[in-house]
C-alpha cells in the first residue's frame, strides 16, 4: 500500500519536533514551505483537473479558465473546492516537474518571496526527499531526479527573485527617468507576458505572447539588474512609450526560462493577473 504525500509531510515534520537541536523558527519555516507546496499541487497543478479538464487545452484559454477560478474563489463563490485536499493523493504521483514548477513558477509569485526564502524552501524539500527515500517510500530513480531537479533550479529561482526585486526597487526610485519627462504623457502602453529576446549592453528588448514576432525596445535598465537576468526570462510587465523611449511602468514576478518553457508544455497558466 502506497504512502500519501500529506503523510510524508506529518512524519517529517513529527521528526523534526523530536530532534532536540532543531530550533521551532525551522518547524514553522518547514510547514510553510510544505503548505504553499500544498496550495500550487492543489489549485494550481493539473492532479486535481477534472474529467471534463483532461482534454487538451490551450495555454490561453486555461489561464482564463484560472483567472475566473481565482475571482470567483476571493469572492466567496468556490467554497466547494476548499474541501480539495493531500490526503488521498500518492506520494508516487509527485515528480520532480511539479517541485520544478513550485521553486521556480509557483513561489516566485509569493508577494513575500526573496531569495533566501526560496533557498530555504528548496533545502527544506531536498531533505524531505532524503527523508522519504530513507523510509523507502521514494524508489532510487524518483529521488535522484528530483533531488538533481531542485539542486539545478534553485540558481536560477534565486536570480529571478533577486531581478524581481531590483526592477520594482528601480521603478519606485522613478525607473531611471529625469524629473524633466515624469510629466510627459505616455503615447502607447504595452503589458502581459514578455519574454527576454535579447540583452545588449544596458539595455534589452522584449517579446510579447501577443506579438512574438515583434521586439520592443530597446529599454534600458542599470548593470545591476542585466546581470540577474538571462534571455528566455519572462517577466510579467507594463511599459509605456515616452518621447519614443519605453519605460517601465509596473513589473511582476520573474520566471526563468527553463520553468516557463516547460509550463507552457504542460498547458499550465503562465501567470495569474
Amino acid at each position: 500500500m502506497s504512502i500519501t504525500l500529506q503523510e510524508t509531510f506529518d512524519r517529517f515534520l513529527l521528526d523534526l519536533q523530536k530532534q532536540d537541536h532543531v530550533e521551532p523558527e525551522n518547524i514553522r519555516k518547514a510547514e510553510q514551505t510544505f503548505q504553499f507546496f500544498s496550495e500550487y499541487l492543489v489549485y494550481y497543478s493539473d492532479l486535481f483537473q477534472s474529467e471534463d479538464m483532461e482534454e487538451e487545452v490551450s495555454a490561453q484559454a486555461w489561464e482564463e479558465s484560472l483567472d475566473s477560478f481565482i475571482n470567483k474563489l476571493m469572492q466567496g463563490e468556490h467554497q466547494e473546492d476548499a474541501t480539495l485536499s493531500l490526503d488521498e493523493l500518492p506520494l508516487e504521483r509527485i515528480t520532480s516537474e511539479y517541485l520544478r514548477d513550485f521553486i521556480a513558477w509557483h513561489l516566485l509569485r509569493e508577494p513575500s518571496t526573496n531569495s533566501l526564502m526560496v533557498q530555504e524552501c528548496t533545502e527544506i524539500l531536498l531533505n524531505w526527499l532524503q527523508f522519504t527515500h530513507q523510509h523507502h517510500w521514494m524508489d532510487d530513480k524518483t529521488f535522484e531526479s528530483s533531488k538533481l531537479v531542485l539542486q539545478d533550479t534553485l540558481p536560477d529561482a534565486k536570480r529571478a527573485a533577486i531581478a524581481a526585486h531590483l526592477l520594482l526597487y528601480h521603478i519606485r526610485l522613478g525607473g531611471g527617468v529625469s524629473p524633466r519627462l515624469r510629466g510627459t504623457r505616455f503615447s502607447s502602453f504595452k503589458e502581459g507576458h514578455a519574454r527576454i529576446a535579447q540583452i545588449n549592453t544596458n539595455q534589452l528588448w522584449l517579446s510579447f505572447d501577443s506579438e512574438p514576432d515583434k521586439l520592443i525596445g530597446p529599454i534600458t535598465l542599470p548593470d545591476a539588474i542585466l546581470q540577474q537576468l538571462r534571455e528566455g526570462d519572462v517577466i510579467d510587465i507594463e511599459l509605456g512609450l515616452r518621447d519614443n523611449v519605453w519605460n517601465i511602468v509596473d513589473v511582476g514576478p520573474v520566471y526563468p526560462a527553463v520553468v516557463y518553457v516547460a509550463a507552457e508544455e504542460m498547458t499550465l497558466p503562465d501567470k495569474l493577473t
